[in-house]
C-alpha cells in the first residue's frame, strides 16, 4: 500500500475578495454565512454555534455520521502527533521560526503545526487548487453531504500516511462542490485547536509583495489568519520554469531567513529541473527539518550545514529506489554526523527501522 501511494505521488507531481468573519466566492459571489470560525468548525466535525442556516445541521444523521469519521481520523493520528511533538526537542530553536516554508508539502498544516508550533507565519505551497468555496447555506443538503464526504476522504492519507496524495485528493474534492484546497485547510487549523479570525483569496507580485488575488494570477493562493498565525497556501509549479520570476521565494524571504520542512517531495530536487528551489532552500534557510526526498544530502554537506540524523537510513523505498544516498547511508553507518534513534515514521518512510529525519543548522 505504502508503495501504491508513492507512486501516485509521483504521477501527481508531473501531471478577490477579502474574508473578515465570513467565506466569499473569488468571482463577486454571496457570503457564505455565519462566522467563517463556526464554517471550519463544521468542517471539521466540531460543535459550534452560529451556523444554523445550513442544510444539513449539527444534530442531523449526517453530519454527525461525519464527526464520528473526523474524530476517528484524529484519534488514528494522535499518537504520531505526540510522537512529533516529542521530536521537538531534537530541533533546538527551529520549532519557533518567524517564516516556516514548507513546498512541496501542498495544503499538510497537520504536521507543520506539530512541528513548528511557535512559527508566526507558515507558508506551504503545492500543486493543489485554490478555488473558491461556495455558499454552503445554497447547497443542496445531497450536495453538502458529499462536500463534507470529500474532506474526509481527502484528510485520511494526511493523518495515516503523513501526506497527502494529490491525484486522489483531487478526485476526492472535485467530485463535491467543496473543490481545492481551502475546506481541507480550514478543517485543519479547526481541529488544531485554532480559532479562525479572517480568510483571504491573496496572489503575489513579480515583486514578492502580498495582493489580493487577480484573475490569471502566477501564484494564486489563501491567506488564513487564526491564533495569531498567518497561514499561506500558494499553488504553484516549484521547477526551475514554474518559479519564472521567483516571486514565491521572494515573498518567503520578506518574512525573514526561513526554517524550511520538506518530507514527501518525491525526490525532485535530486534532478537538474529543480535545482533553483534546491538552491534557496540551501543557501537562504537558517534551518532545515527534513526527509531524505528533500534536498540531497551531498548539496548540504558540500554548502557547510551543521547536520543531525535521526532514525536509520536504509535507502529510498520504491517507486524511488534509484534515488538512494550512498554517502547519507555512509554518513548513517560511520557517524559522521551525530545520529539519534526514532521510534515513529514520518513521510515515504513510515516504518521506524528505516525512517531518516535530517536537521540542519546554518
Amino acid at each position: 500500500m505504502e508503495n501504491l501511494r508513492s507512486l501516485l505521488s509521483l504521477i501527481a507531481i508531473a501531471s478577490f475578495l477579502p474574508l473578515t468573519g465570513c467565506v466569499t466566492n473569488s468571482g463577486g459571489g454571496d457570503s457564505v454565512g455565519g462566522s467563517v470560525d463556526d464554517t471550519a468548525r463544521f468542517l471539521a466535525g466540531l460543535q459550534g454555534g452560529s451556523r444554523n442556516d445550513l442544510p444539513i445541521s449539527r444534530n442531523s444523521p449526517e453530519w454527525k455520521s461525519h464527526q464520528t469519521r473526523m474524530e476517528g481520523l484524529w484519534a488514528s493520528h494522535s499518537g504520531r502527533r505526540s510522537q512529533i511533538r516529542g521530536f521537538r526537542s531534537q530541533i533546538g530553536g527551529l520549532s519557533s521560526p518567524g517564516v516556516l516554508f514548507y513546498p512541496f508539502g501542498g495544503p499538510d498544516y497537520l504536521h507543520a503545526s506539530a512541528l513548528f508550533p511557535g512559527a508566526r507565519n507558515y507558508v506551504l505551497v503545492g500543486l493543489e487548487g485554490v478555488e473558491a468555496m461556495p455558499d454552503l447555506d445554497k447547497l443542496s443538503a445531497g450536495d453538502l453531504n458529499r462536500g463534507l464526504g470529500g474532506i474526509g476522504n481527502s484528510l485520511r492519507t494526511v493523518t495515516g500516511a503523513s501526506y497527502f496524495i494529490t491525484t486522489e485528493m483531487r478526485s476526492d474534492l472535485q467530485s463535491t462542490p467543496l473543490r481545492g484546497t481551502l475546506p481541507i485547510l480550514l478543517a485543519q487549523i479547526a481541529r488544531d485547536g485554532k480559532t479562525v479570525q479572517s480568510v483571504d483569496a491573496v496572489g503575489i507580485d513579480s515583486s514578492g509583495n502580498l495582493t489580493s488575488r487577480a484573475a490569471g494570477s502566477a501564484c494564486p493562493g489563501w491567506q488564513i489568519r487564526a491564533g495569531g498565525k498567518n497561514i499561506f497556501y500558494f499553488q504553484k509549479d516549484l521547477s526551475n520554469s514554474g518559479l519564472g520570476d521567483r516571486r514565491i521565494l521572494k515573498f518567503v524571504s520578506s518574512k525573514g531567513s526561513p526554517v524550511t520542512f520538506v518530507k514527501s517531495a518525491s525526490y525532485l530536487m535530486h534532478g537538474s529541473n529543480f535545482s533553483n528551489i534546491r538552491d534557496y532552500i540551501v543557501n537562504s534557510s537558517t534551518g532545515l527539518v527534513e526527509d531524505p526526498s528533500g534536498v540531497p544530502y551531498r548539496n548540504l554537506k558540500e554548502a557547510g550545514w551543521n547536520l543531525k540524523l535521526h532514525g536509520n537510513y536504509k535507502g529510498a523505498g520504491a517507486p524511488f529506489t534509484n534515488y538512494r544516498q550512498a554517502d547519507l547511508a555512509d554518513a548513517y553507518a560511520k557517524g559522521s554526523d551525530p545520529v539519534k534513534p526514532m521510534n515513529f515514521g514520518m513521510g515515504y518512510l513510515l516504518d521506524p527501522k528505516s525512517t531518516s529525519i535530517i536537521v540542519g543548522h546554518r
